[in-house]
């Protein structure tokens, strides 16, 4: 039996077959390799995006939450520029989470558990994923950046721990999020990308 996810791909990929492919290469930063095939990388990992739906070229099996997001940036009527402008999670979710944000910390719950107590261990999984350390403002407070995806950059910082808090990692997107994905699939985005940093260190 299939479970909600692949339901939900189901019912979104037929939508690829009314979408305008070389405009949506224009807009949202695919490659356009043939009138109805778009390529991106996500994830560290090259998909192909046709009519019929999204494969991975490399062959490996892949969550099917992924396919779903890339089908939904593939028809998003999204049409601007990042602002460079972040905030989190919490901010896009008109009132589902608390407005600190404490409600979105089981999210991010994975990288707590991975990289709260070893910040050297959170660099080499950053790293490999490619994301870019950009600096620290503070003492114990490092920020990286990375492109989820091509009009979709965000901030991830990392707080070490110290003797009055444990180690964190927090993740902060463009205010523009909302202009390429809804909500619920822009939270399934961030559960991809926690996963896939979570394990990066034993997938590269």
């Amino acid at each position: 039996m299939k479970n909600g996810y692949e339901k939900t791909y189901e019912v979104v990929v037929p939508r690829l077959k009314g979408c305008d492919f070389p405009d949506a290469a224009r807009r949202l930063g695919f490659d356009l390799i043939a009138k109805n095939t778009l390529s991106i990388n996500f994830l560290g990992r090259t998909f192909e995006i046709t009519q019929a739906g999204v494969r991975p070229l490399d062959g490996r099996d892949v969550s099917v939450n992924i396919l779903s997001v890339l089908v939904y940036y593939t028809i998003s009527k999204g049409d601007c520029e990042p602002l460079n402008d972040f905030c989190l999670l919490h901010y896009f979710s008109q009132g589902l989470f608390s407005n600190n944000g404490t409600g979105a910390e089981w999210m991010t719950a994975p990288l707590r558990r991975k990289f709260g107590d070893d910040y050297q261990k959170f660099c080499a999984a950053a790293t490999a994923l490619g994301l870019v350390y950009e600096g620290s403002r503070v003492r114990g407070e490092y920020t990286w950046a990375y492109h989820l995806l091509p009009k979709m950059p965000i901030k991830v910082i990392y707080y070490e721990v110290d003797d009055e808090f444990p180690g964190d990692v927090k993740i902060l997107y463009d205010k523009t999020a909302l202009n390429f994905l809804d909500f619920e699939p822009l939270a399934v985005l961030n559960g991809c990308f926690i996963s896939t940093l979570a394990s990066s260190t034993s997938m590269y």
